[in-house]
């Protein structure tokens, strides 16, 4: 099949689930990884459900060459990005690369056609550099996750202000996360903690701070940027869109939303989060 016809079907499939999930609050995406490997590790038992208390959040990148206007310009012109954060953190991120926005349940025109619930004209040639993948994924308010943004690189540098001055940090075998919590306001409204975090050097077993003290656990070091550390509050349906502005390659912005391909290029990623469902009204936060 050509590689037109099959990104038309795979449109056409997200178009159907995305329509499913705004009608009828079904899930916008199928079980996540680690549910399915759950399932099918035991003989094909039924897939483990989340508490009935979590926190049920979508979770979709989009992957667009660097040039693509569409996730460079034209989605955040739509997006709130004013309102998102307090103005000293939108400032800090913005000196870091960072772009950082959110919409209410209705996603505006631009990021309808990043998500396929639109028609897009675009050249037949491109169509391969437009990726997108998503999963749902249930958490208790608290609860942490890793998004991973980047892929492992062998060296890289990123460039950081405190006290208005610049700080360059060299890093090996590095790769960028977000970690992401969860946590339930009050009915129907959840505040999403978002820390920047740059996994770097060799796994090996480290000393690890834990609620009993310290405790010896495998993985890399982990460079936590406290000061980047943004939380948006989002009621049920909406979205918020994390991204950078490109403008240097050496902000963390770049570094976490930025790679360069043998074939495609420079590509940039966008980072989309939904609340679809903020658990049981009656559930402590």
């Amino acid at each position: 099949m050509p590689v037109a016809d099959r990104f038309r079907c795979a449109r056409a499939a997200v178009v159907v689930i995305l329509t499913a999930a705004a009608l009828g609050g079904c899930a916008l995406f199928g079980p996540s990884e680690e549910t399915l490997k759950s399932s099918t590790s035991r003989g094909g038992l039924p897939a483990l459900r989340p508490a009935t208390d979590a926190i049920q959040l979508q979770i979709v990148f989009i992957e667009r060459p660097s040039d693509d206007a569409l996730a460079s310009k034209l989605v955040w012109q739509e997006l709130d990005q004013i309102g998102a954060l307090p103005p000293a953190t939108r400032t800090l991120l913005i000196d870091h690369g960072f772009r950082v926005g959110q919409t209410n349940a209705s996603p505006p025109p631009a990021m309808q056609t990043l998500l396929g619930l639109t028609e897009e004209i675009s050249a037949e040639d491109s169509i391969e550099d437009r990726r997108m993948r998503g999963s749902r994924m249930g958490l208790r308010s608290g609860q942490e996750t890793e998004l991973t943004t980047s892929e492992t690189v062998p060296e890289c540098r990123m460039s950081f202000l405190a006290d208005g001055q610049e700080e360059t940090i060299e890093y090996a075998q590095a790769r960028c996360v977000l970690r992401l919590k969860p946590i339930r306001q009050q009915d129907g409204w959840v505040m999403l903690e978002f820390t920047p975090e740059i996994h770097h050097g060799d796994s090996r077993m480290r000393p690890t701070p834990n609620e009993e003290g310290w405790a010896l656990r495998g993985g890399q070091k982990i460079d936590v940027r406290h000061a980047l550390k943004f939380s948006v509050m989002l009621s049920t349906g909406e979205f918020v869109v994390v991204g950078c502005d490109g403008k240097d390659a050496d902000l963390p912005g770049s570094r976490f939303f930025r790679r360069e391909t043998e074939k495609a290029g420079e590509q940039q990623r966008l980072l989309i989060v939904r609340v679809a469902d903020t658990g049981l009204a009656s559930a402590n936060p």
